[in-house]
């Protein structure tokens, strides 16, 4: 008889089937896989509009809406989260921050656990290039992950399972956590991370360094910067920025501090930071990064009109010698500590801006205002804003007139000029709120008010700066 089920007809028909069925189950799996697209979160934070969140991440106000189910009549509210469609596949929560140190892709992926092409997607980046210091970047990472903070150096012919094991860690976790083939893949002077209860500012890793920040990112001009060092053996630590090098002082407990100012009329950009490390053995370290310095959006004055004697001549020439050799010391002891006090009666008394370009007697020659004016709404008492020593107090000066020169230490200097009286003499210890002068308008001056200036290693930088926030 002939065998029926083994014609090729039956099996065309049960392959056919099998196809069908494949096929259909793929159609029913595809809705729920479609259903399950991640989008990562922005969080909202006071001041955002939906306009300025889609030009962020380069969608449109309709599509942020669309995904996140909101209306035109929706109101933002700090700590709300976003969905952001543009960056389909994403998943975490978006933060953003200042590119930090020594950061580069592979630094800033391991430290959050992101890809490195999600981060490139997140920040539209074309270049390694534009990870330049004190960019603002978009970070993402999940609320599960822990916080990260920086191995220690690998040691010439040291292996990364043998810092792994040293460190009391699984090597073969940090290899995954680090995204290595295998423990023998580290290399030294390069940065890996490890679990920590808290995130770790540094992300450039030297032997025998344990942190490396630069405060009071981004950098603008006529503002000051911060460079700390920590280290756990004896350094020399160098660094060069736009051609000025600031000095480091050992503060003790392996720390090193170098207070820099950069000056006003610095050109917007980026510029080369260079870095030198050199240990007990002589053994250098050196870096390079570029930095973006950025504008202090300053305004300009209308053109001023004062006695020609007081612009440009020898005495005035001899005076500003006189004041730069003055602030010129760096003294190793920092004498203040905490946020500085206005050293004005009325802080908000503010008559003019630091920064502002100004001209003199129509001459095209452009000079700015090196220090922040200060009136006399609730009085003319003039009080120290920090701890430090009287170096300086030179009467009847033509530019300045009475002024007083406080040193606070670690190069960092203020200057008080236009005063009517002295209250202190050279060498007095002076504290917080102390009286050291009255406000006059002795000098170039077109009124009483006091000229509060500070300068860094001879550059004048943003008094304000100094009176909204502590340093270090």
């Amino acid at each position: 008889m002939k065998d029926y089920t083994n014609t090729p007809t039956l099996k065309f028909r049960c392959v056919t089937l099998v196809l069908m069925a494949v096929i259909l189950l793929v159609m029913v799996l595809w809705v729920p896989v479609r259903a399950q697209t991640t989008y990562p979160e922005y969080e909202v934070v006071s001041g955002d509009t939906l306009s300025w969140i889609a030009l962020r991440f380069d969608t449109t106000v309709e599509d942020i809406q669309s995904l996140n189910g909101l209306t035109p009549d929706s109101g933002l509210h700090p700590g709300d989260r976003l969905k952001i469609p543009t960056l389909a596949g994403m998943r975490g929560v978006l933060t953003t921050e200042f590119v930090p140190l020594g950061s580069s892709l592979t630094s800033l992926s391991r430290r959050s656990q992101a890809e490195p092409a999600d981060l490139i997607k997140a920040n539209q980046l074309t270049s390694p290039s534009e990870l330049f210091i004190g960019r603002q970047i978009v970070m993402t990472r999940s609320e599960d992950d822990p916080a990260m903070e920086t191995m220690t150096s690998l040691k010439a012919g040291q292996s990364f399972f043998e810092a792994s094991i040293l460190a009391g860690l699984n090597p073969w976790e940090l290899t995954e956590l680090n995204r290595l083939d295998n423990p023998n893949r580290g290399m030294p002077m390069d940065t890996y991370f490890k679990p920590s209860e808290v995130d770790s500012p540094n992300n450039l890793a030297i032997p025998g360094l344990k942190s490396i920040v630069i405060d009071n990112l981004p950098l603008i001009q006529g503002d000051t910067y911060l460079i700390k060092v920590t280290s756990d053996q004896p350094v020399n630590v160098r660094a060069i920025l736009n051609g000025k090098e600031p000095a480091f002082v050992d503060m003790g407990d392996g720390v090193q501090m170098a207070y820099g100012g950069i000056h006003a009329l610095t050109e917007v950009g980026v510029y080369p930071l260079t870095m030198e490390f050199t240990n007990s053995d002589g053994e250098t370290y050196r870096f390079d990064q570029y930095v973006m310095i950025n504008s202090g959006n300053f305004s300009t004055d209308k053109p001023l009109e004062v006695d020609p004697t007081t612009v440009g001549n020898d005495d005035v020439k001899a005076e500003d010698l006189a004041f730069k050799e003055i602030v010129a010391p760096v003294t190793p002891i920092q004498q203040w500590s905490g946020l500085w006090y206005s050293p004005a009666q009325d802080a908000d008394c503010i008559i003019s801006y630091f920064g502002s370009r100004r001209t003199y007697n129509d001459d095209p020659t452009l000079y700015y205002h090196t220090g922040l004016d200060l009136g006399y709404c609730k009085g003319t008492d003039v009080y120290a804003p920090g701890n430090g020593t009287v170096v300086g107090v030179f009467p009847d000066q033509v530019v300045r007139g009475n002024s007083l020169v406080i040193d606070h230490g670690l190069g960092v200097y203020s200057i008080y000029m236009h005063l009517n009286e002295f209250k202190v003499k050279k060498g007095d210890v002076v504290q917080p709120g102390q009286l050291i002068g009255i406000i006059g308008t002795t000098g170039r001056s077109t009124g009483p008010h006091l000229h509060f200036e500070i300068e860094i290693q001879g550059i004048p930088v943003n008094p304000l700066t100094w009176l909204r926030r502590a340093f270090p």
